[in-house]
C-alpha cells in the first residue's frame, strides 16, 4: 500500500486552537508533528495531486448542537484567530480550505463531491486530533468508498493512548497505517 495513486492528501484542523501553546484545545504532541505534516504536503504538491486542509469552525451565535452540549461551547468560532490555519502551513491558491462543525471532513462540507470530481480513490489522512476527527474522517471515507491512508507520524491526539487505540482499531478494519516516510505517490 505504500505506493499511492489517485490520491489526495487531508490535512485535519492544523489551526491555532490545537497547536498554539496557550490555546483552548493545545495538544501538547500537536507541534511535534508538524514537519511531516510539511513533508507530506510538500510530497503531494510535487507529484501534482490535491492538497485539501480541514478547519473546524463555528459561526458566532449558531446552534452548535451535539458539539457544543460535549465541549461546553468551547469551540474555534469563525473569525477567532485560534480558528485560522497555522501559519507554517499555508494553503497555496490552488489548494482547498473546507470549514467543517462536526469531528468529519464529509459532513455537510462537499468533501465527497470534490474527491469524486478528482477521480480521487485514496485519501492520505494527517492532522489532529487522531481519535476524534482524523478518525471519524477516515471511518466516513472508508464507508463512501474511497481507501484511508492514516499517517501515524503526522497525526497527534489528546493522549499517546487515545493514539495508539485509534490506530489500533483503523488498522483492524477501516485504514492503512503508514508513516511519513512510507507514503510513496505514483
Amino acid at each position: 500500500m505504500n505506493l499511492i495513486k489517485q490520491s489526495a492528501l487531508l490535512v485535519i484542523d492544523m489551526q491555532r486552537y490545537f497547536l498554539e501553546p496557550g490555546a483552548d484545545a493545545y495538544l501538547e504532541a500537536g507541534p511535534s508533528i508538524i514537519p511531516n505534516v510539511k513533508k507530506l504536503i510538500a510530497r503531494f504538491r510535487d507529484a501534482g495531486q490535491p492538497v485539501i486542509y480541514t478547519r473546524h469552525t463555528h459561526k458566532k451565535g449558531a446552534d452548535l448542537g451535539q458539539m457544543g452540549r460535549w465541549w461546553n461551547n468551547k469551540l474555534p468560532m469563525e473569525g477567532d484567530s485560534q480558528s485560522e490555519l497555522i501559519a507554517d502551513l499555508e494553503p497555496q491558491s490552488n489548494e482547498t480550505v473546507i470549514t467543517k462543525t462536526c469531528y468529519s471532513a464529509f459532513e455537510k462540507t462537499g468533501l465527497e463531491q470534490i474527491l469524486r470530481d478528482k477521480n480521487i480513490d485514496t485519501v492520505v489522512i494527517c492532522g489532529v486530533m487522531t481519535h476524534l476527527c482524523v478518525e471519524t474522517t477516515a471511518r466516513h471515507a472508508f464507508m463512501l468508498d474511497f481507501q484511508p491512508v492514516v499517517v501515524s507520524d503526522a497525526c497527534a491526539a489528546q493522549s499517546i493512548a487515545h493514539h495508539e487505540a485509534t490506530l489500533l482499531n483503523l488498522a483492524h478494519g477501516f485504514a492503512h497505517i503508514l508513516k511519513t516516510d512510507d507514503v510513496k505517490i505514483l
